[in-house]
């Protein structure tokens, strides 16, 4: 009976990871059309782009994490498949990254003083909705059964681990955490205001001294020192600088910060983390990125 069922179970993984692997290559025309979506005013920049049907990527190979992502939330991706069922819930390695990061490199990281989570760059809850309009969903209403290979595949490469980094969980990407507090805001947010944002969020890493996980024998995925959220609202952009292993400046707040004091000029960003956002405006890119962004968080939340 035990050969029996780790037999099942060995299928049961491999063909959820087969379906992953086999996930058909966007066409060009596609292709822009995703990039065109997922970004806002510009990539901030030009490396290691990945574009995927979610969301546009720049991986960080030196540490083995997103430099960053870029992605479109929108009330019609709030409809994902239950996360608690394996098939969605699976995290699986990126076929298009030389040297990837698997899921059981983070095998025993959670159970450490540090307490590390696979912590998602763009988050699980954006990844349903009928993205290539064929009225079929990635799944059955029970989210058992695979209905539409092509919606599924926005929730495999939602759940790649080239779109993880590894973040406390009690301190930062559980309930209670920054990371966490933020993400929540926004999905309450698009689910009770029906709103639409552009966001951008990324890594942040020191020049030396950079902490690095995973199994014993190759230790090799950088843990960001900080992490940084941008958020395009109607009101205007709204940044965000959070410290997680050190705070590189003082600008970043800290851990135990509210999240109101995260909020930072979109140029602090800019100069931390090497990146230039919203390129494309031209010359109302300076006015754009200096807009208030506390006042546009407390206009898009209603908040005093």
């Amino acid at each position: 009976m035990r050969l029996i069922f780790g037999s099942l179970c060995l299928l049961w993984t491999l063909t959820n990871t087969a379906f992953a692997q086999s996930c058909p290559a966007l066409s060009p025309a596609q292709a822009a059309h995703a990039a065109a979506l997922h970004s806002f005013a510009g990539l901030p920049s030009e490396d290691s782009i990945l574009v995927r049907r979610g969301y546009v990527l720049s991986y960080d190979h030196t540490h083995r994490v997103p430099r960053w992502a870029s992605w479109h939330a929108s009330p019609a991706y709030r409809a994902v498949p239950d996360r608690d069922v394996s098939r969605w819930g699976r995290f699986h390695t990126d076929p298009d990254i030389t040297n990837p990061v698997e899921d059981d490199d983070f095998d025993g990281l959670f159970r450490t003083a540090d307490n590390f989570a696979r912590g998602h760059i763009v988050p699980y809850y954006i990844s349903g909705g009928d993205r290539d309009g064929d009225s079929l969903g990635a799944a059955d209403a029970e989210g058992d059964e695979l209905v539409d290979l092509d919606d599924a595949c926005t929730v495999f490469e939602i759940m790649y681990m080239s779109n993880i980094a590894p973040q406390y969980h009690y301190r930062f990407n559980g309930s209670g955490g920054l990371w966490y507090e933020l993400e929540t805001a926004l999905r309450d947010l698009i689910d009770s205001q029906d709103a639409e944002f552009h966001v951008i969020a990324g890594t942040v890493f020191g020049a030396q001294d950079v902490q690095f996980v995973g199994p014993a024998n190759d230790q090799t995925i950088g843990v960001p020192d900080m992490f940084f959220k941008i958020v395009v609202t109607d009101a205007g952009p709204i940044g965000f600088l959070f410290t997680h292993r050190r705070q590189l400046i003082p600008e970043a707040c800290p851990l135990e910060a509210e999240l109101v004091d995260c909020i930072v000029p979109i140029s602090v960003i800019e100069n931390v983390s090497g990146l230039d956002f919203f390129s494309s405006l031209g010359p109302t890119e300076s006015g754009f990125e200096t807009i208030d962004g506390l006042a546009a968080w407390q206009t898009v939340t209603g908040t005093p």
